[in-house]
C-alpha cells in the first residue's frame, strides 16, 4: 500500500498546539522541493491561512490588563514581606506593649497563611479578608508598630489585583473568540486540501519524492496522538485512524473521567495563577507519583510536550510540583 499521510482529529487540538503543528508543516512543505513544487497553491494558501489564525490569536490571548495584573502583584508582595518583617522585628523585644502587639499580629499572620507565590485569586480573598482585620479589629496593634503605611498599601495593590483579574475574565469578546474559530477553521481546510494533493501525488507516482514530507508529517501526527491529544481522541476516520495511545501511568474506567473532569474544572483558576492564557493548558493523560503516593498530573503548555508542568489536586485548586519524569517519558528529561 502506498505510503500516505494519516488522519488526526484537528477539532481536538488546543489553539496554541494547533498553531504549532500548522506551522510545522507548512514550512516543511514549503522547503520541500518536490511537495512545494506540486502543491504550491496549497502550500501558499496554508501560510496565508496560518498569518491571520495567528494574528486572531495573539488578539485573543492578549489582555491589556496582564501586565497591572502582574506589577499589582509585585507590589503587593512587597508591602506584605515588608509588613511581616516589620511584625518579626518587634517580636524580637523581650516584652512591652509593642512585643505583646507583635504577637498578636504574628498570630494573626499565621491563621491566614498567605505565601506570596500562591494562586492569584487565593491569595486575593486572603489578604482581603487580612487587611479587613488590621484596618479594623487589629488597628490599634497595626498603629502601635507603625505599620499603617504597609498595611495601606497591601489594600491598594490588593484591590487593583481584584478588580483587574475581574476584568480580564471578561474582556474577550465573543467576536475575538468567533474569529479566531473561523480563523482556525480556514487553517484545517488549506491543510487538508494540501494533504490530499500529496497524498493523490504519492498514490499515482509512487511515495518516493514524497516519501520525507510525509514521514516527517506522520511523525508529527503521532507525537500529537501520543502526548498532546486526550487518550482516545487522537485519530479520526479514515486512513492511519485507530486506538488512542495509551498515557504513561493513567487509571481506567469512570475513575479516569472524573479526574479528567475534575482536571478541566481547575484548570482555568491555574492558569490564571501562573499568568497564562485561557486554554494553554491541556492535560493529557499521564500521571506521576511522588515518594508518599501524592498522584501528580503532566500539563502541557500549548501542546508542545517540551514546555510542561506537573500539579497536583490540592483540595479546590492545583499546585504546581517540582518534579521529572524518567528520561524519554513524557513530562521528563529528554
Amino acid at each position: 500500500m502506498t505510503e500516505e499521510i494519516v488522519t488526526i482529529r484537528l477539532a481536538g487540538i488546543n489553539n496554541g498546539a494547533h498553531y504549532n503543528f500548522m506551522s510545522n508543516v507548512a514550512e516543511k512543505a514549503k522547503v520541500d522541493e518536490a511537495v512545494y513544487g506540486k502543491a504550491k497553491s496549497q502550500t501558499d494558501a496554508l501560510v496565508s491561512a496560518l498569518a491571520q489564525e495567528n494574528e486572531d490569536l495573539m488578539l485573543s490571548r492578549k489582555s491589556s490588563l496582564s501586565d497591572t495584573i502582574a506589577e499589582a502583584d509585585r507590589q503587593r508582595d512587597a508591602y506584605y514581606r515588608g509588613y511581616r518583617n516589620g511584625v518579626r522585628s518587634f517580636r524580637s523585644f523581650p516584652a512591652g506593649a509593642q512585643k505583646t502587639a507583635a504577637d498578636t499580629l504574628w498570630q494573626h499572620m499565621t491563621d491566614h497563611g498567605i505565601e506570596p507565590k500562591m494562586q492569584l485569586d487565593r491569595e486575593t480573598g486572603l489578604l482581603t479578608n487580612l487587611v479587613e482585620d488590621l484596618q479594623g479589629r487589629l488597628a490599634p496593634q497595626v498603629a502601635a508598630l507603625g505599620l499603617k503605611p504597609f498595611v495601606d498599601g497591601m489594600k491598594a495593590a490588593n484591590e487593583t489585583v481584584r478588580t483587574s483579574l475581574s476584568g480580564r475574565d471578561t474582556e474577550q469578546s465573543g467576536l475575538t473568540l468567533g474569529a479566531l474559530k473561523a480563523s482556525r477553521a480556514k487553517t484545517d481546510e488549506a491543510y487538508l486540501s494540501l494533504v490530499r494533493r500529496v497524498n493523490a501525488h504519492a498514490e499515482i507516482e509512487g511515495a518516493g519524492d514524497y516519501f520525507v514530507f510525509i514521514t516527517y508529517v506522520n511523525e508529527q501526527i503521532k507525537r500529537f496522538k501520543e502526548q498532546v491529544l486526550p487518550s482516545g481522541k487522537g485519530s479520526g476516520k479514515g486512513t492511519g485512524s485507530g486506538k488512542g495511545s495509551k498515557g504513561s501511568g493513567t487509571g481506567k474506567g469512570s475513575g479516569k473521567s472524573s479526574v479528567k473532569k475534575q482536571l478541566s474544572l481547575l484548570i482555568p483558576t491555574f492558569e490564571t495563577a501562573q499568568g497564562l492564557a485561557a486554554g494553554s493548558l491541556a492535560y493529557a493523560g499521564h500521571t506521576g507519583e511522588l515518594p508518599d503516593g501524592t498522584k501528580l498530573y503532566l500539563l502541557y503548555v500549548d501542546g508542545n510536550p517540551d514546555k510542561f508542568v506537573w500539579v497536583k489536586i490540592d483540595g479546590d485548586h492545583l499546585s504546581k510540583v517540582d518534579y521529572l519524569a524518567g528520561a524519554g517519558k513524557p513530562g521528563g528529561v529528554k
